[in-house]
């Protein structure tokens, strides 16, 4: 059983597990990173570990969504999503969001590793539906408001969503997919669904 810590203690705790996971996951994976890694870096006892969290998944998962905050906070300063929205805008959107995944260490590690199988099938089914939603909820308003002005086609926002998340899961397939030509299959991929989206340029 883990020591009793003070709630200064747990704070400080807390964000020494957060950084040294970044850091150990970045560099090793989910699969080659162990609680007893984690806790050594950290200086507690394995045990103490289930203090803060119920699994190094949890702990991953919430660094994860860390660093998808992170990339979706440069996109939005980069990007006037509340401008009218033509397809080299989205296209130029989609491009930079998997550019700035393939500059992160641990996200890239996440897509191309075997990672987020073995992250989905650990974590609590609630938690993962729960992180979607919350995708649901940030891309919806930004649909509606194209639809709005015309700019995009009138399928469900939510089907809209569901599309462009589709997008990063085909991210999880690049050996399936073929490692040489994997740049190009998603290049027009996203120009495909640019072209698709967008209202005023179909023909």
């Amino acid at each position: 059983m883990g020591k009793a810590f003070s709630e200064k203690e747990k704070e400080l705790i807390r964000n020494r597990l957060f950084e040294k996971g970044k850091e150990l996951f970045s560099r090793y994976g989910l699969r080659k990173t162990g609680i007893g890694d984690l806790t050594e870096a950290v200086g507690i006892a394995q045990g103490s570990f289930y203090n803060f969290y119920q699994s190094k998944e949890e702990l991953y998962f919430e660094i994860i969504e860390q660093e998808e905050q992170n990339i979706k906070n440069r996109l939005l300063s980069d990007h006037k999503l509340s401008d009218k929205p033509t397809v080299e805008s989205i296209r130029s959107f989609l491009t930079d969001a998997f550019e700035m995944i393939d500059e992160s260490v641990l996200m890239k590690k996440l897509m191309n590793g075997d990672d987020y199988e073995l992250l989905v099938r650990k974590l609590p089914e609630d938690r993962v539906a729960g992180h979607i939603e919350k995708d649901s909820d940030i891309l919806k308003p930004v649909i509606t408001m194209w639809q709005r002005q015309g700019a995009i086609i009138d399928d469900k926002p939510e089907v809209i969503g569901a599309l462009l998340r589709a997008l990063f899961i085909f991210t999880l397939h690049k050996k399936e997919i073929g490692g040489d030509i994997y740049p190009e299959v998603l290049g027009l991929l996203i120009d495909l669904i640019a072209r698709g989206i967008i209202k005023e340029e179909k023909k």
